[in-house]
């Protein structure tokens, strides 16, 4: 599935800046889909390209990128979830993450939500949920933790809670993921 990324560059106000930026841009192997003055965008079917990247590529030429507010909020969230749902994070009793991003942002949850929906082209939920389901596959497949460790590290409310939501979003068990770590370490024991 390709992605939509914009850019907000500083410093282009020609056309022939928005010319060299998509040259300097495609010798990085990153193809614009629209130039205009000061943004950029691209369709990728890979994850965010390297802002850094692009950054050092456009510093020489009087460039620099400007990051918009809502994509840094938005950006800020993402990181949120990646730290919350780790597998490391200590939840409180009675925890919620639209109370954790209140109280992070000082904004309402349902401007975050909004924002976050807007630019990501999925709700804030569904996001969670896919990146949870996501992290229940990597422990279940890189290490031995038990299905009730995991449901207990990632904050779901049960075991059947956890097993019930990976089914209907993969289709498929828990028990067929610990079978491909089951594989995998038969096959490095085998060589």
């Amino acid at each position: 599935m390709q992605q939509e990324f914009r850019f907000f560059i500083k410093g282009m106000v020609c056309h022939r800046c928005t010319t060299v930026i998509s040259r300097t841009l495609g010798q990085l192997g990153i193809t614009p889909v629209k130039a205009t003055l000061g943004e950029v965008t691209i369709l990728t079917t890979d994850s965010e390209p390297d802002q850094a990247v692009i950054e050092k590529a456009l510093q020489p030429l009087g460039f620099s990128l400007l990051e918009d507010r809502k994509v840094k909020i938005v950006k800020e969230i993402r990181s949120l979830v990646q730290q919350v749902y780790s597998g490391a994070y200590d939840f409180p009793d009675n925890f919620r993450f639209s109370d954790l991003l209140v109280k992070q942002f000082h904004r309402e949850y349902d401007t975050l939500s909004s924002l976050f929906a807007l630019l990501e082209q999925q709700t804030l939920e569904r996001y969670i949920i896919n990146y949870r389901i996501e992290k229940v596959k990597e422990l279940l497949v890189y290490t031995g933790t038990s299905i009730s460790d995991i449901a207990f590290r990632l904050n779901y409310s049960s075991v059947a809670h956890l097993s019930r939501q990976f089914k209907q979003h993969t289709g498929l068990t828990l028990s067929h993921f610990r079978d491909i770590r089951k594989e995998r370490t038969d096959v490095v024991v085998a060589s």
